[in-house]
């Protein structure tokens, strides 16, 4: 099986993307709850389309890559969402806690995209998937610098993002690695 298409999302991919960014990072969404179903309904209606491209098997999406270009990020924190699934204290302050992750402007120079959110169903992982969501990004757009961050447990991500022409050039520890569930960022780029 091989990825047959990978096209900009279309406003009826949100759920796809939602359950597949609610599976791809379970351990990190657990901190919300452990049903995929629950967060991506959480995650929904912070999705910004507009910054995606998925990847479709058989017209079944199968992985997706958001990208930010100067402000426009892929993901906002609704926290009435959050609320929805984890109660109303819970669910705020969980949202506010990942606010600043997901919302917080990134100051990036015109000729520079941030790779924002890469998921890929785990039904498909290790299919180069990811590899192929990255070349499309960098093969058709006029970009010169692209960066991201992933966390240091992410090892697969991390093996994916080396693989892909990515050097890693700093690395920052979190806030709560306890909650979090990880210690450190580590942040990566590579020129076209």
């Amino acid at each position: 099986m091989e990825v047959e298409i990978i096209r900009k999302a279309l406003e009826s991919d949100r759920m796809a993307i939602a359950v597949i960014n609610a599976k791809a990072f379970s351990n990190d969404w657990s901190l919300l709850d452990n049903d995929s179903n629950k967060v991506a309904r959480a995650l929904f209606n912070g999705i910004n389309i507009d910054v995606y491209y998925v990847a479709c098997i058989d017209d079944k999406i199968v992985g997706f890559l958001s990208y930010v270009t100067e402000n426009q990020r892929a993901l906002a924190i609704d926290s009435k969402s959050f609320q929805k699934v984890k109660g109303f204290f819970k669910g705020y302050a969980i949202a506010m806690m990942l606010k600043n992750e997901f919302e917080e402007p990134l100051h990036l120079k015109k000729s520079q995209v941030y790779i924002d959110i890469l998921g890929i169903d785990p039904d498909y992982a290790h299919r180069g998937i990811g590899t192929k969501l990255i070349q499309y990004l960098i093969d058709n757009s006029n970009f010169e610098e692209f960066s991201l961050k992933v966390t240091n447990i992410n090892m697969n991500a991390i093996q994916c993002y080396r693989k892909n022409g990515f050097e890693e050039y700093k690395r920052e520890k979190v806030k709560y690695p306890k909650q979090m569930g990880f210690e450190e960022y580590i942040y990566m780029a590579r020129a076209k």
